[in-house]
């Protein structure tokens, strides 16, 4: 039967991030990883909190998640298998830039931040690596502060469907059927709005012609 150390080799192979590894490398990188399951819905850090450890998603999914003073959340990203989360903050020593939500029973792999960076120094790859990562969150977060800034809810709805549509969308006599996994609090969350402007903007493209809505279904003729 694999040992516990084995078994966390064996998981640390798969993820992207240290992939390019040898295996005695690997072996030291796990005894210092933990992991810690979270139900869906729990907060596992909040934002402004002290930022310590490195957080890679094994299992499931997370939510990344700014709120403001009136209760109003904003979407930021949402991580999954592999990704790891908040670089930032490990490298600064700062506070975390965002609360963090489980979306679904998930499994975090947990490494202390100041052992992490000695990592960092010890095998530069994984440094360039974090560096590819944190320039594409910037990109992101370049395109989210264009589309808060110069577009309407509608247009960032339109987006997102069409957006829906083309990564897993189902092509019906009717057109492309997307199943809306979000609730219009999430979509709401995800789009910089409110969820009334939500349903609101979902009715009014329904009764424009320009998609079918059905319960949590919507068809893009």
């Amino acid at each position: 039967m694999p040992s516990q150390l084995s078994m966390m080799v064996a998981t640390l192979r798969r993820l992207p991030l240290f992939a390019d590894l040898s295996e005695p490398q690997l072996a030291l990188i796990a005894e210092g990883v933990k992991t810690q399951a979270h139900r869906a819905g729990e907060v596992i850090f909040s934002e402004g909190d002290p930022c310590r450890e490195l957080l890679i998603v094994k299992e499931g999914w997370v939510k990344l998640l700014k709120t403001a003073a009136n209760g109003r959340q904003q979407l930021i990203s949402i991580e999954r298998f592999g990704n790891s989360l908040p670089e930032v903050g490990v490298f600064d020593d700062g506070a975390y830039p965002a609360t963090a939500t489980a979306g679904s029973h998930t499994v975090l792999l947990r490494l202390e931040a100041r052992q992490f960076r000695r990592i960092c120094l010890e095998y530069p790859e994984i440094g360039l690596k974090v560096i590819k990562v944190l320039g594409h969150r910037l990109r992101r977060m370049g395109a989210l502060v264009e589309a808060l800034s110069f577009s309407t809810v509608r247009d960032r709805l339109v987006s997102h469907l069409l957006e829906l549509a083309e990564t897993r969308g189902r092509k019906t006599a009717a057109g492309v059927e997307v199943a809306l996994l979000e609730n219009n609090e999430d979509l709401a969350a995800r789009l910089g709005t409110v969820r009334e402007l939500v349903s609101r903007n979902l009715g009014r493209l329904h009764n424009d012609g320009l998609i079918v809505l059905r319960k949590r279904a919507v068809t893009i003729p």
